[in-house]
């Protein structure tokens, strides 16, 4: 490639750098310091961000740029509930992960990147979590309740899917447990967050029993159950 041109001191003999290699530096420094700047920022990036919270210290996700531009939204999650078939194609198991933290049980699923779609989320997170392909993926309902989860307003898509095979737990999960229905319908174990709600919403649509309501009243109890159930109970279940 051509070399871009220099000019030389005659005093000196030194080379001067090129106009493009002093523009070039200056976009580098000025760049770092916008990143010094927000990362040494606590709460919302910048005032901007306030008018897109309902409540002061709520905690989301910002995009924020120069001037007026500022934009908070919920962060968003793909979750999948994974349905395992037999040789034949029953569906008598539902995987799920172990939580590192200790809170529980979850849905297999993370936050969506940029640029990626939600369902190319779910698949990723999938396969990333369990080792399993998933197919027939399928959106099934958006749970948003703001305190859904203590760290931040997270809202998240839920799918249901189907593979089969031997889960095998990824790096971000301590261990995979797979779940009989029956368990589900009668015996839950622990969830973590709201996802034993999300759970019990997705066993009386998809795998409904009489014995259900009694043991969604047990599992509202042991999870803490709010008001926000009527969402659970309602779009997502019929």
């Amino acid at each position: 490639w051509p070399q871009p041109s220099r000019s030389v001191s005659a005093a000196s003999g030194c080379t001067m750098p090129s106009r493009s290699e002093f523009a070039l530096v200056a976009v580098s420094v000025y760049a770092l310091a916008l990143t010094l700047r927000h990362a040494q920022l606590s709460g919302p990036l910048n005032s901007l961000c306030t008018r897109d919270f309902v409540e002061p210290a709520a905690s989301g996700t910002c995009l924020c740029g120069e001037k007026e531009f500022c934009l908070c939204t919920p962060s968003l999650a793909a979750d999948v509930i994974i349905e395992l078939e037999d040789s034949v194609g029953t569906v008598r198991h539902v995987v799920f992960i172990e939580r590192k933290d200790g809170r529980g049980l979850a849905m297999v699923g993370g936050f969506v990147k940029v640029g990626e779609s939600a369902e190319a989320a779910a698949a990723r997170e999938a396969a990333e979590e369990t080792g399993l392909e998933v197919t027939q993926l399928q959106q099934w309902c958006m749970f948003s309740e703001p305190r859904r989860d203590p760290r931040r307003h997270t809202a998240a898509l839920v799918f249901v899917g189907r593979a089969r095979g031997t889960p095998r737990s990824g790096d971000d999960a301590k261990g995979i447990r797979v779940v009989s229905i029956s368990d589900l319908q009668r015996a839950p174990p622990k969830f973590a967050f709201d996802h034993g709600q999300i759970v019990a919403a997705f066993v009386a649509r998809h795998h409904p029993l009489e014995a259900h309501a009694g043991w969604r009243r047990r599992n509202h109890r042991s999870s803490g159950g709010s008001a926000a159930d009527a969402a659970y109970d309602g779009s997502c279940r019929v």
